[in-house]
């Protein structure tokens, strides 16, 4: 029989593990704040919950803000470089956040359930009086950053008593308030400021995600028209022909932008 502070430690992580999961369109993907700069991603969308795809985000970094982007529309490539005003003021926004969400992470999601399993209930208060401490004082530097994610008072009020009531909640803030932040820019946008390698082989990826969902169009319908068109901006942007198919070297690594399997 499982005990109960072994119930609470899994409810717990499964509430965490929620905000760590994206459900993108057929047409959307994720552009997510990484270690070493900016990840594309886009899913695989043969797994479906509810007409979406899964993306999964690093449960470890969940001071990471995550966007999600459309992509597939040719009008919507930005040709200059830099991070739309949305998204760069959410960015700065995230770092500040950085420290409280780390601490939150830390004591709620870590400290938690490990003092529940290794000294039962009891000793765990204190660790949940530490989260709670950290939960509100994440939330009060929030309050003067919650224009960054265009957030209302009403908003952020109800924010607070979701992260409030349940704690997991309050360790993805960040990803729960950028995922929400909009981008009118197309997904391969943000492929203008990488490396010519690393931008192909990302580029590679959308190419070959463009080319699966023509497949399902009738060659003569207004949207796979709308797919080659997409497609051929993004062969311009490679330097490649807009009817040839990619390269064996790009096609083999995703480079900047990882095509997620949904069955992970």
């Amino acid at each position: 029989m499982i005990s109960s502070e072994l119930e609470i430690a899994l409810l717990v992580l499964a509430f965490y593990a929620s905000t760590c999961a994206v459900l993108v369109f057929a047409n959307e993907g994720v552009l997510a704040r990484a270690s070493q700069g900016l990840r594309l991603r886009v899913a695989d969308d043969r797994i479906r919950i509810v007409g979406r795809s899964p993306i999964w985000l690093n449960p470890f970094t969940p001071m990471f803000p995550a966007f999600r982007v459309q992509w597939g529309n040719a009008d919507a490539i930005a040709a200059s470089p830099g991070l739309p005003s949305p998204v760069a003021e959410a960015m700065r926004a995230s770092e500040v956040l950085t420290p409280y969400v780390f601490a939150v992470f830390l004591y709620a999601i870590i400290g938690i359930p490990l003092a529940l399993l290794w000294g039962g209930g009891v000793r765990a208060l204190p660790i949940v009086a530490l989260a709670y401490l950290a939960a509100v004082v994440m939330l009060v530097r929030l309050w003067f950053l919650r224009d960054a994610f265009s957030l209302s008072r009403g908003k952020f009020a109800l924010l607070a008593f979701e992260s409030l009531v349940c704690l997991p909640f309050s360790a993805g803030v960040v990803r729960r308030l950028s995922l929400l932040v909009p981008v009118r820019e197309d997904l391969a946008s943000f492929t203008v400021d990488m490396r010519a390698v690393a931008r192909a082989r990302a580029l590679a990826t959308l190419v070959e995600h463009c080319d699966e969902m023509a497949g399902f169009h009738p060659e003569s319908s207004a949207e796979h028209t709308r797919l080659m068109r997409y497609r051929a901006r993004l062969a311009l942007l490679t330097g490649a022909s807009p009817a040839g198919t990619a390269s064996a070297d790009t096609a083999d690594h995703p480079g900047e932008i990882e095509k997620v399997d949904g069955r992970k």
